[in-house]
């Protein structure tokens, strides 16, 4: 097993005596399409255009015409579900929750009513589904609930709240014209799974009862939550958050999203309830919320899915509370959304859950059966689900909410940008126009939903701005127009709302975006996309961090001012509500009035970007407000924003909490050396200053870098450059991929040192690697590792750079017979296969072998000598297991492809091949298209920097089927574009020839072995003949 957190995987626990009542499971599907042009409709002036429209007339860069025209899509919107739901009437209390954003109905109210395509949507095509919301099950609910989902999409915790109370508002009164007459149904899911407390008043006046919320949330706010940054892929929770109570039982579940989801159990898998509190009164607002099984989720969703995931859990089973496992997930992409899922997964699942004694149930009868104890609160941390490309859960939510950056990249909170911010301080200048207008008006949500005939300028507005809140927009950021589509929304809700501002006067309170905060986790620790992926216990964060907002009135802002107080004894007690309101109270401080920096922000790039295309601009935008706060340590604070306008009115944010921890990461700490990142990152470049002033080298005339890694290990001498601007010497140097700790002193090459007073400067790095080995040589299979399933065997594969990982069953499945695991570059040279077996095999560079007739097992290499020269581990009992260094076997330059295949033999000399994984052809011989392409991640951020602009850009972006990718500034001569998916495995390996600096290649969205990609992301790594490399980021949409 692989070592570190003290926790059980979900495959693998000890028996425990079986308890009472099965386990419970259900599921959601989500469905959703945006409005792809939230620009006023030609055909129907007043109203945004809807697929049928936009389709027609090409107004959008997206291809709506492929992905409405999708079979399954069609049958997805239309019948599937039903279909599903259908197979499993004979099960008592069997059924499903779905979920449909408003402007998904819109469009396929469009696209039917038209008879677009020759009728692919009937005019009623909800019909099927109102036909299974019919069928009820044994306790008399419906057996398919369509919950209620905002209109467009929307990130909920994100959303200044009258946004997100109009968007429930919305997807009330759309909730009929698909779904039918009746009681609406009580539940709740938020988009990509994404919550926050703040939203419970809002969702209980919408009429909501219960929500889903990801399990991953729950988990994360328990003290003592195992957070690891290579497991977790994310910033660790802080610990203001972690208020839920110690758990003894952990799962820890890694999947093929890139992330390892640790829930305890029952307690994550177990509903319960969270608690909203006013800050302005105290009154307090409750909902159950239903946590969804994240890791389970995702892999029902992409195949085949057995019980033994939920038969682990059964031991631990409270009868009278017991667990419920939610599968959650997309119902109209990748595999979730095709019909052996709907036909086969869904059925084979829920019987053999019912055989097993499990309940295959709905939402809604589970809480009717086991309603939630009034005093069973939880606290819920703010985050969506893990699905999301490079956020992970984050509980910032960076996919949608990426924080200001300069033109390097780095994160500058005072005078950066990024495209999603940029959006947002777009969308709340037009909130506060569009609230400003309407508060001089009756607003009716039927009208904004739709604004023809009859609709006041407020609803219109209303209309237009809610569009423009749409989380695809932010999702594929640069992609296409996805970058103007925000704007577009919100300059027509601006127009609508100007003359009535201007007409009647603004007696509306400033509009403050929800405070943002950058690092997390102050003095603390922190993980995942934001700080490069780093390993082990991540990057420690400066004590110091930034809060800002956007805010904006039609009236001008008099004072904008972070408020802040201190906690006394440092933990946010759920027993009591002082550190929740504005008052206080006993245990905190006074509140401390800080003024934030205004800035004006750029309304388009604010400098060359070739990626944006900013063909509209908007017609307001909010200023940028911000702070730093300094010198805090090991503290809980308290804070709000308060805004107040020209004329007097003043709003104030909700209240926020942050734990500043001891930690010491980040530039300034030392007054000496410093460094840009800070920490330095493994294998990416670190600038590192050195400041002579009142040292031993104040008078040098020039000055080395002597330095080094983990213990004056791979020693330097870099000559540095005075920086005039730092006052300070300047040195740029690599640091190399494995290192944990740079260890640096400074000489003038002449005799005279600075070495710290003999203590020498040892600085941590981030995202180093160990080269010790990660992989525990135990005979199981590492609880990490990706498994592919063949027939008869099984082949498992992990690496942790530099070392990759390979195990098989095929020891003891295939009894008697010798198993070799091969490992080669790609390359389509047979020769013949290993110990004088029959047939050949594609060139390796190393393989382990298990013998048949007796227990030895081990590594050979391409000469089939062993040991080989290099690191090597194995290990042989349930699987043979072993681990391979990588930067041994490739001492020079590491291949661009890895591939590895499993070739099972008959124990004679001779023998033939009998089993093999990747499944092949029957004829014997394991040929290169036979092997499973492998890629040893290195992360986006770590291509070796461009000597001249090289650039990748793809049309379209997103797309399907096929893509063009451009390449430019690459000099002359091969180019090689390998593409890879989010887990970092190889898809395809693409090549070309540039003339003039630019090549053009035409990607078909097929992998390797000729089968059609899933919809996701993939990145796109670029290589010239001279070595330069740049990345990309692709998305495939179905």
């Amino acid at each position: 097993m692989k070592r570190g957190l003290a926790a059980v995987c979900v495959m693998g626990w000890a028996a425990v005596a079986a308890a009472g009542a099965g386990m419970h499971t259900t599921y959601l599907w989500h469905m959703h399409q945006p409005i792809y042009w939230p620009q006023e409709s030609v055909w129907t002036p007043g109203r945004y255009e809807t697929a049928f429209e936009t389709i027609t007339l090409g107004h959008s860069q997206n291809d709506e015409f492929s992905i409405f025209n999708s079979d399954d899509r069609v049958a997805d919107y239309q019948w599937y579900p039903k279909d599903a739901l259908q197979m499993v009437l004979d099960l008592p209390e069997a059924g499903a929750q779905v979920s449909f954003a408003g402007a998904l109905i819109e469009n396929l109210n469009s696209l039917g009513q038209a008879g677009w395509n020759g009728g692919r949507y009937a005019s009623n095509w909800w019909s099927h589904y109102r036909t299974a919301r019919g069928w009820l099950n044994t306790a008399g609910d419906p057996r398919l609930d369509p919950v209620l989902a905002g209109f467009h999409h929307a990130i909920g915790p994100l959303l200044p709240e009258a946004a997100l109370r109009m968007e429930l508002a919305c997807g009330r009164e759309i909730w009929d014209d698909a779904w039918g007459a009746g009681p609406q149904s009580a539940g709740f899911f938020p988009a990509e799974m994404c919550f926050s407390e703040r939203m419970i008043p809002a969702l209980r006046d919408a009429g909501v009862a219960w929500t889903i919320v990801p399990d991953l949330h729950l988990a994360r706010a328990c003290e003592g939550y195992p957070w690891a940054a290579n497991l977790d892929n994310t910033d660790a929770p802080n610990p203001a958050d972690q208020v839920n109570p110690v758990q003894a039982n952990w799962t820890s579940h890694t999947i093929s999203r890139g992330v390892t989801l640790k829930v305890p159990y029952p307690f994550g898998f177990t509903p319960h309830r969270a608690v909203h509190v006013d800050p302005a009164t105290g009154a307090r607002d409750t909902i159950v919320v239903v946590p969804a099984a994240d890791a389970m989720g995702w892999e029902e969703g992409y195949g085949l899915f057995g019980t033994g995931g939920v038969d682990a859990l059964a031991p631990y089973n409270d009868p009278q509370r017991p667990m419920l496992v939610l599968f959650a997930h997309d119902g109209d992409n990748a595999w979730s959304g095709g019909y052996s899922y709907y036909h086969e997964n869904v059925t084979q699942f829920a019987h053999a859950a019912a055989a097993a004694g499990h309940t295959p149930t709905t939402v809604a009868t589970y809480l009717r059966h086991h309603p939630v104890p009034v005093g069973d609160v939880v606290h819920v941390e703010d985050g969506g689900w893990v699905n999301a490309d490079g956020d992970f859960g984050s509980p910032q939510f960076i996919n949608w909410n990426w924080p200001l950056v300069d033109a390097a990249g780095q994160f500058d909170i005072p005078g950066g940008w990024a495209e999603d911010e940029r959006n947002w301080a777009v969308l709340i200048a037009a909130q506060n126009r569009v609230e400003t207008a309407a508060a001089h008006f009756a607003v009716d949500p039927a009208k904004v939903v739709s604004p023809n005939p009859g609709a006041n300028a407020a609803e219109r507005a209303w209309h237009f701005l809610l569009a423009g809140y749409e989380s695809g927009y932010m999702y594929y950021g640069a992609s296409l127009d996805m970058e103007i589509k925000a704007t577009l929304a919100c300059n027509r809700a601006v127009a609508l709302a100007d003359p009535v501002i201007a007409s009647l006067g603004d007696a509306s309170p400033p509009t403050v975006w929800l405070p943002q905060r950058l690092p997390w986790n102050p003095g603390g620790q922190g993980g995942g996309s934001l700080w490069g992926y780093p390993g082990g216990q991540g990057t420690t964060m400066p004590r110091d961090f930034h809060v800002w907002t956007f805010a904006h009135d039609a009236s001008g802002l008099a004072r904008v001012e972070l408020m802040v107080r201190e906690d006394q004894d440092g933990r946010n007690d759920p027993a009591t509500i002082v550190n929740e309101t504005y008052a206080g109270g006993a245990g905190v401080g006074a509140w401390s009035a800080l003024p934030m920096n205004r800035r004006v922000m750029p309304t388009g790039e604010p400098w060359p970007m070739a990626e944006i295309d900013f063909t509209t601009l908007p017609s307001r935008i909010a200023d940028q407000y911000w702070v730093e706060l300094t010198g805090y340590a090991e503290i809980l604070l308290d804070y709000y924003i308060e805004a107040e306008d020209s004329l007097g009115h003043v709003t104030r944010s909700p209240v926020q909490h942050v734990w500043v921890g001891a930690g010491d990461g980040g530039a300034g700490e030392d007054p000496v050396v410093r460094t840009l990142p800070s920490p330095p990152q493994a294998g990416q470049t670190a600038h590192v200053w050195y400041e002579p002033a009142g040292r031993p080298l104040a008078s040098a005339t020039a000055v080395l870098m002597h330095w080094g890694i983990d213990g004056w290990t791979n020693v330097h001498d870099t000559a540095m450059a005075w920086d005039d601007t730092a006052t300070a010497w300047r040195a740029d140097i690599a640091v190399p991929g494995s290192a944990l700790v740079l260890d640096c002193v400074f000489t003038d090459g002449a005799g005279l040192w600075d070495n710290n007073g003999g203590t020498d400067w040892h600085l941590t790095v981030a995202g180093g690697q160990s080269e010790e080995s990660p992989f525990s040589m135990d005979g199981q299979p590492d609880t990490g590792a990706v498994r592919e399933d063949c027939g008869g065997v099984r082949l498992w594969y992990a690496w942790e750079e530099p070392w990759l990982y390979l195990a098989t069953d095929a020891v003891t499945s295939q009894s008697g017979r010798d198993a070799f695991l091969l490992l080669g570059a790609g390359g389509a040279a047979m020769r013949g296969a290993p110990w004088a077996k029959a047939g050949q095999v594609a060139t390796w560079d190393a393989f382990l072998a298990g013998e048949g007739s007796n227990a030895w097992c081990g590594w050979f290499d391409a000469a089939q000598v062993t040991p080989p020269t290099g690191r090597v581990e194995q290990a042989r009992g349930a699987v043979l297991e072993g681990a391979i260094h990588l930067g041994d076997l490739y001492p020079g330059a590491r291949p661009m492809t890895l591939v590895v295949a499993l070739g099972v033999y008959g124990s004679a000399d001779g023998a033939a091949l009998v089993e093999q994984c990747p499944e092949g052809n029957g004829d014997g011989e394991l040929g290169a298209a036979e092997y499973l392409a492998v890629w040893v991640p290195v992360g986006v951020g770590e291509a070796v920097p461009a000597a001249g602009p090289v650039r990748v850009t793809a049309v379209p972006n997103p797309f399907n089927p096929s893509t063009m990718l451009r390449l430019s500034g690459v000099g002359d001569g091969p180019v090689s574009v390998v593409v890879h998916d989010t887990v970092g495995r190889n898809v395809r390996r693409l090549a070309g020839v540039a003339l003039s600096g630019a090549c053009d290649i035409v990607w078909d969205g097929r992998d390797e072995r000729g089968r059609t990609v899933t919809s996701g992301t993939y990145f796109l790594r670029v290589t010239t003949e001279a070595g330069v490399a740049r990345t990309g980021k692709i998305t495939m949409l179905k």
